[in-house]
Parts: C-alpha cells; sequence; structure tokens
C-alpha cells in the first residue's frame, strides 16, 4: 500500500473559514458607536515602489492588532473600499486633522486611525493619529523608526502605542506572520484582488503562502480569487483548508495561554477564560469544536496534530502543495517535542508519540519508524493500538532488510 493512501487517525474537519479581516468586540463596548473604529491605508510619503506595499499592509497588520486587543469594532476593509469608491476617494494620501473628523462620520466610525510612511535606504519610519470623529480631537498619537527589514516588528510597536493611547491591551496581540516576504507577497496580491487582477493576485497570495506556509491571509485571499475567477472547485478547496488553518490557529492559542482551559472550564467559569457567559462558549463550540477539544493540554495537543495532519493532506491532494504539507509534519514534530518535555508523565502521552510514525512513513525514515515503535512496544505495552504499531514496526524491519 503506498504511504500516502496509509490510514490515518479519524481528524475532526471545520466548516467554517478563517475571516480575513476579523471583528473583535469584547464586553460592554459592543452596542457603543464611540468605539466603532477605522484604519485608513497609509499615505507613501516617499513614493518609494519597494515598500508600496506597506500602505495596504500597515493599516491591515494595525486592523487585526486592534481588533484583538478588544474593545472596538473594526469597521472591515471591504466596505472602506466600497464606501470610498462610490465618494471617488483615496483611501490614503488625502486625510488631515482637519478632514480626519469628516470622514470618520462618512465612515459611521467613533474612531479613526490614519497615518503615514517614508522609506528611504536604510530607514523607515511610520506615523499615526487616533481622532475621535464626533469632535475631531485627537486621541493619540505615535511614530516608531527602525530599518525597513524590521517593517513588522515596528508595526506592532506603532500598534501597541494607539492600544496603550486609546486604552486597549496589547498584550492580545498575535502574530500573524513573522515572515517579511511573506507579508510583502501577500499586501502585493492584495493590491492586484483590490484591482481585480485576479490571476496575478493569484501568484502572489500563492507565493505568500509558500513562504510562510502557516500564514492566513493568503489562503483567505486565494480563496476569494478563485471566486472571482469563477474556479469554484479551488475557491471549495481552498475554503476547506483556511477553516481547518483557522482552528490549528485558535487551538494552538489555547494549548499556549498563560492558563490552560478545557470546554468544561470554560462553561463553569466563562469570564475568567475571556468568555461572556456559558452560552457563548457553548454556540463556540457547537460552530467549531476542534477548537475546544481536548481535556488536558496533552489530548489538546495530541487533536491539534491531528488537524495539521488534515490539512497537509489536503494540501498534497488539493495543490500538490509539499512544501504546506512537509510545514504540517514538522509541526506535528515540534508538538510532539513539547508534549514530551512538558509533560513526559501524561497517560495520554503514547497518542502523540504515535503521531510521529505517520511522519517517518511519510517521510520514508524507516529508521526513525523502527525506534518510535521500540519506544512505544518497551514503555508503553498496554496501548491501545499497539496492533498498528507492530503492523508499522514489521513494515519498517522488511524496508531496513532487517
Amino acid at each position: 500500500m503506498s504511504t500516502k493512501k496509509a490510514p490515518r487517525l479519524i481528524r475532526r474537519v471545520a466548516s467554517l473559514a478563517v475571516v480575513l479581516f476579523a471583528v473583535s468586540v469584547s464586553g460592554g463596548f459592543a452596542q457603543e458607536a464611540a468605539r466603532t473604529l477605522s484604519v485608513l491605508y497609509f499615505s507613501n510619503t516617499t513614493g518609494d515602489v519597494d515598500s508600496a506595499w506597506l500602505s495596504k499592509g500597515l493599516a491591515d497588520m494595525l486592523v487585526t492588532d486592534l481588533a484583538n486587543a478588544g474593545g472596538f469594532q473594526i469597521i472591515e476593509r471591504e466596505e472602506l473600499e466600497r464606501l470610498f469608491r462610490e465618494q471617488e476617494l483615496s483611501l490614503s494620501g488625502m486625510v488631515d486633522d482637519s478632514s480626519a473628523p469628516r470622514i470618520g462620520r462618512l465612515l459611521s466610525a467613533g474612531i479613526l486611525v490614519y497615518g503615514s510612511f517614508a522609506a528611504s535606504g536604510t530607514e523607515l519610519r511610520a506615523d499615526a493619529r487616533a481622532v475621535e470623529t464626533e469632535s475631531g480631537k485627537i486621541l493619540c498619537a505615535a511614530s516608531v523608526t527602525g530599518r525597513p527589514e524590521s517593517a513588522l516588528s515596528l508595526e506592532r510597536e506603532l500598534a501597541a502605542a494607539l492600544a496603550r493611547g486609546l486604552g486597549a491591551d496589547p498584550a492580545r496581540f498575535t502574530v500573524a506572520t513573522e515572515s517579511l516576504p511573506a507579508a510583502r507577497s501577500y499586501y502585493r496580491g492584495l493590491d492586484y484582488l483590490d484591482a481585480g487582477c485576479y490571476a496575478d493576485a493569484v501568484d502572489f497570495f500563492g507565493q505568500s503562502s509558500r513562504q510562510d506556509p502557516l500564514f492566513l491571509k493568503p489562503g483567505k485571499g486565494l480563496e476569494e480569487a478563485y471566486r472571482y475567477l469563477k474556479d469554484f472547485k479551488r475557491q471549495r478547496y481552498r475554503r476547506e483548508m483556511n477553516a481547518l488553518a483557522a482552528d490549528i490557529a485558535d487551538l494552538s492559542r489555547r494549548i499556549t495561554a498563560p492558563v490552560f482551559y478545557s470546554f468544561g472550564d470554560a462553561i463553569a467559569d466563562p469570564a475568567r477564560f475571556g468568555w461572556k457567559d456559558a452560552a457563548e462558549v457553548s454556540a463556540f463550540y457547537n460552530a467549531r469544536p476542534a477548537v475546544l477539544n481536548g481535556e488536558t493540554p496533552v489530548q489538546a495537543i495530541w487533536n491539534l496534530q491531528n488537524l495539521l495532519g488534515e490539512l497537509g493532506d489536503k494540501a498534497e491532494e488539493y495543490f500538490d502543495d509539499e512544501t504546506l504539507a512537509a510545514r504540517c509534519r514538522d509541526e506535528i514534530l515540534r508538538w510532539a517535542d513539547a508534549a514530551e518535555s512538558g509533560y513526559p508523565g501524561d497517560a495520554f502521552l503514547p497518542e502523540v508519540i504515535y503521531q510521529r510514525l505517520f511522519v517517518s512513513r511519510e517521510r520514508e525514515d524507516w529508521k526513525g519508524m523502527k525506534a518510535i515503535c521500540e519506544r512505544l512496544m518497551g514503555d508503553y505495552p498496554e496501548y491501545r493500538m499497539m496492533w498498528a504499531v507492530e503492523d508499522m514496526y514489521e513494515e519498517a524491519l522488511g524496508k531496513l532488510g532487517e
């Protein structure tokens, strides 16, 4: 039997696609118009072509960070595009302290964030302001300066300063990607998408995904571009993969949170873990059970490994994407290492170790496969999947000629 067709543990598949520009509303701010926030594209004051991607890039990254910080209802980019096309206005380069309140009111935003950047040689500077649109009051302002290759960390500094100035919590930020090339390719693709050049958008989104296979946004961009190209099969494929990637990201965050919690913990004390009430927890679980599965960290890691395996399988089957598949397998191994080092005595650990066997088989690492089998047979003789371990051990011996 081909290794690619070998049986795997049953994996849950989520049905909801990740949202590219998420709206995050926390607590009592949900109905407060004054906390509705919009971020305009940044003005490229030097006109530097190589850094032009930062116009949308800085705005979008700020949207993501401020949404994660909580307390804001974010006006999504698509709404900005629609409104400004109707008004025949530009989304950048035309905002100042006097015009910002009017533009904010056009967007029905209580707070408008706008700014500019300047790239010159070895220096990148970005400036941003947040204005209260009703009164025209400048709520806060921030500036950052550094090297162009530090653009992602500079954006996080800028976002943190704005969040603190607006009374939000930058500790809740999450990192979408650490890869500058992946971010650059993604936002260039976004420019092509907005311009209606969908085939070019696919090229840049695909490039971004290869540069950082676990960066979520390029996958959503691909799904959108395929919709415009009327390639509905590939659109469906990407939608399935995006749902898995979103579950992987959220489950990873739950596992690495300062305090691990199970579904039962969240039901019993929702406020402690950032939920409004038990009904909200239940509704989320019904929509995306994979994110809350696992009563212990090791059980949650096992569920995460299964999601990663599912995503890698679909990447190969749907798009022949060996890069993403290999990255998923690397992540399965990394999480196995984390479980073994963090919870060496956990009774569920054999399930996590067992996942290593699938990676070894996919990579035809017969020596590694043999060693893992011997460890499971020696250290966990009562393991429930021992029959499968024995079969794989015999397979490894045969491949090694032993």
